[in-house]
């Protein structure tokens, strides 16, 4: 009965310990609605005035030229992509350095049936996450390697074989503290369907949708899908909390009561 008095306390210790946290989710979860359910889908041709308001087009991805960019590496037509070289270091601790880097900043355009609008390409690098990990751009990562050197990737050999990086790059000597490197490339294909949020700027005299605060979101879910995953997520979240605020305590006060009756 004592063992049984203390996995009640402890249940209901992490159980009321946990209240606060859903609770904060919970709010947040319900913020988020209500900034959702005031924003409507504008058309892509409709979007042309820099503003604070912020902005919600869906429509498909595309190059912001309308030609196809070429992947550096794997020469893939894209919309949009980012290719990154790091080098592994040791020292004082496991450390990389940029060798080198491309793409990642250009803007892609979204086009629905009335035209296109420009979107900051930032948006969707893969450095920057988004708040839910379902909700984040449709980009494919087609390169990831970690190499010893150089001749083990042909990305690599690609590149030096174009003079875009040099031999030397890569070279490792005795006293190096270089553990290897680190191959990516990320790309957003041609055609992807996209709902995108974002204030409006203007860049070379062109409209930009995205902005440097606020709320900035890519996602390849259409404005229903993420009206109906924050439904859910206030559900959940509510669910959990009045199981935490309801059965944490009376489990609590279940063991101590029983430990004073054994007492």
């Amino acid at each position: 009965m004592t063992a049984l008095a203390v996995v009640l306390v402890a249940i209901g210790g992490a159980l009321t310990v946990l209240a606060p946290v859903w609770a904060l989710l919970t709010w947040s979860d319900r913020r988020e609605r209500r900034r959702v359910a005031r924003l409507s889908v504008s058309r892509c041709a409709d979007v042309t005035t820099p503003g604070r308001r912020l902005c919600a087009v869906e429509g498909r991805s595309e190059p912001a030229a309308g030609t196809p960019l070429v992947a550096p590496l794997t020469g893939e037509p894209c919309a949009w992509f980012f290719t990154e070289v790091l080098e592994c270091t040791t020292g004082d601790g496991p450390s990389t350095t940029l060798v080198w880097q491309a793409g990642g900043d250009m803007p892609f355009g979204v086009r629905d049936a009335t035209g296109s609008v420009l979107v900051d390409g930032s948006l969707v690098h893969p450095h920057r996450s988004s708040g839910r990990s379902f909700h984040g751009p449709p980009v494919r990562r087609v390169v990831d390697e970690d190499v010893r050197s150089a001749r083990d990737s042909t990305h690599l050999q690609g590149l030096i074989a174009r003079g875009v990086l040099s031999e030397k790059s890569f070279e490792r000597r005795w006293y190096s503290s270089t553990l290897g490197w680190t191959v990516e490339e990320y790309v957003l294909p041609i055609g992807e369907a996209l709902h995108v949020q974002g204030r409006v700027e203007l860049r070379g005299g062109r409209p930009v949708l995205g902005g440097r605060q606020g709320v900035r979101l890519v996602t390849g879910r259409t404005y229903e899908q993420l009206t109906e995953d924050i439904e859910e997520g206030v559900r959940t979240g509510s669910g959990c909390l009045l199981i935490c605020a309801v059965a944490g305590p009376l489990l609590l006060l279940a063991g101590f009561l029983l430990v004073r009756t054994l007492g």
